[in-house]
């Protein structure tokens, strides 16, 4: 009998080559989805006496889920077998990049090597992709709490807990955000099978 492979969440950078790819070690135990929206007193008497309520818009669609990081005493990257800046560390820094424009990191990396960095602008967060079963969409992330909880000789951090906020990018002519969308209208619409009439 063959065992079957649990597949695994993911937030990814595609912009930045190579593409920066975090899989969950360990898939959160729970994710919470969460949209707002926002409604107005409507008193223009279309209502009766009691004053209704109009649509004035949504807020933002924001996802959060904690995950569990676990390396071992000699670290979890190949590429960098020491024992000092490993653990955990390589896979934490991945994490952080999320928050930082990739722009930025490169001109820190120029003013380094002495070169100008003065003046420019942030630009706008890097954009990620969330993946998480048929969840595929277009996020920034807005929040990364880490929370390291145990180090190695070295006190490079070996285990961690990590909590992670998203934005849902919920731009129109984004093919991910739309996918999203349909496959909502289509179990929505799947749904109305279950409406017994007694």
């Amino acid at each position: 009998m063959t065992e079957r492979q649990v597949l695994r969440g993911f937030i990814a950078n595609i912009d930045v080559i190579p593409p920066l790819i975090f899989t969950f070690p360990f898939n959160p135990e729970s994710i919470t989805d969460n949209k707002t929206v926002n409604y107005a007193d409507r008193s223009d008497g279309l209502c009766g006496n009691s004053p209704g309520k109009v649509y004035t818009g949504g807020g933002h669609r924001t996802l959060s889920f904690d995950i569990k990081l676990h390396g071992l005493e000699k670290g979890m990257n190949a590429i960098n077998p020491t024992a000092l800046d490993n653990g955990i560390a390589t896979e934490l820094a991945k994490l952080r990049s999320f928050l930082y424009p990739a722009a930025d990191a490169w001109a820190s990396l120029g003013a380094l090597l002495g070169g100008e960095d003065e003046g420019r602008r942030l630009q706008s967060p890097p954009d990620c992709i969330f993946g998480f079963g048929t969840k595929i969409l277009p996020c920034v992330v807005t929040e990364i709490n880490i929370t390291e909880t145990q180090f190695n000789s070295l006190l490079a951090p070996v285990r961690a807990d990590v909590s992670i906020t998203l934005v849902v990018k919920e731009e129109t002519d984004h093919p991910l955000y739309e996918f999203d969308k349909q496959h909502r209208n289509l179990l929505a619409a799947l749904g109305l099978q279950n409406i017994r009439v007694f």
